[in-house]
């Protein structure tokens, strides 16, 4: 039998960033297509730098590719974000020991070529230990990679929310009728980015904001650059760190952890 060597934990490690946009259609529609054009930004101005995606046991391949393909996905031609199609590959290296060098991971492939990895393993804690920094819709996510002192950025897209017009049934018939579906984007909108509230795990436990949390009309090049800012300061992401080893030793912290992913896979 062929043994594995961890390919994404070797020697020196890699300039790793993960990408978490969720296992459910209402986060992926805006989540994926929004992390591949910020890995695209990344990828420009760091080619070194390496992606991954972490998928969930609820999410099959083919479910998360369709995310990425604008004949699936609408919102990448509307808002201009990235697109990829899923690449496996049976191919691998096998050295004299029968340790395979590089296993065949599936990757998500943008028309520029950069590749985002794909890993089926969970929980993946091993994996994500290793990302300098994740971007992470709400949710399980933030507390995961909480507990795990995982440095990240928190997207909260509302995009979605205009383009509710362009949808079919209710929703875009309602968001269609004159003089309600602008306002009524608008309305949901204000709502959320007047709010206040903190919506990460850390950030909830805390009672502080530990970990930026982005709302609104995300915009991808900003993001990335916001990313490569951290990458290039080390300690701003050492501090991050800190501060969350500081909240997960709060009592509690892992049985509210266990709850949220058990929550988030029924």
């Amino acid at each position: 039998p062929k043994n594995y060597l961890l390919h994404p934990l070797q020697n020196p490690l890699p300039e790793l960033i993960g990408l978490l946009p969720g296992s459910k259609p209402a986060k992926l529609i805006q989540g994926v297509p929004l992390g591949l054009a910020i890995a695209q930004h990344i990828h420009n101005a760091r080619p070194q730098t390496r992606f991954i995606i972490p998928v969930a046991p609820t999410l099959d391949l083919p479910t998360l590719a369709r995310f990425a393909d604008p004949q699936h996905n609408p919102l990448i031609q509307k808002l201009g974000w990235g697109e990829a199609q899923l690449v496996i590959s049976e191919a691998d290296t096998t050295n004299s020991d029968n340790y395979t060098l590089n296993p065949p991971f599936p990757i998500l492939k943008t028309p520029i070529g950069v590749e985002i990895e794909i890993h089926t393993t969970f929980p993946a804690h091993e994996l994500l230990s290793q990302c300098r920094l994740c971007l992470t819709t709400v949710g399980a996510n933030t507390a995961e990679l909480g507990s795990l002192a995982v440095p990240m950025i928190v997207l909260l897209p509302t995009q979605q929310l205009d383009a509710m017009r362009s949808w079919d049934g209710l929703p875009g018939l309602l968001a269609r009728l004159p003089g309600v579906g602008s306002g009524f984007a608008k309305l949901i909108n204000g709502l959320i980015l007047k709010q206040g509230r903190l919506f990460a795990w850390p950030n909830i436990w805390a009672k502080e904001e530990i970990v930026p949390e982005l709302v609104g009309k995300l915009q991808p090049q900003e993001i990335a650059q916001r990313v490569i800012d951290y990458l290039e300061n080390s300690e701003k992401l050492e501090e991050m760190r800190s501060r969350l080893r500081s909240v997960r030793g709060q009592a509690g912290a892992a049985q509210k952890l266990a709850k949220l992913v058990q929550e988030e896979l029924e």
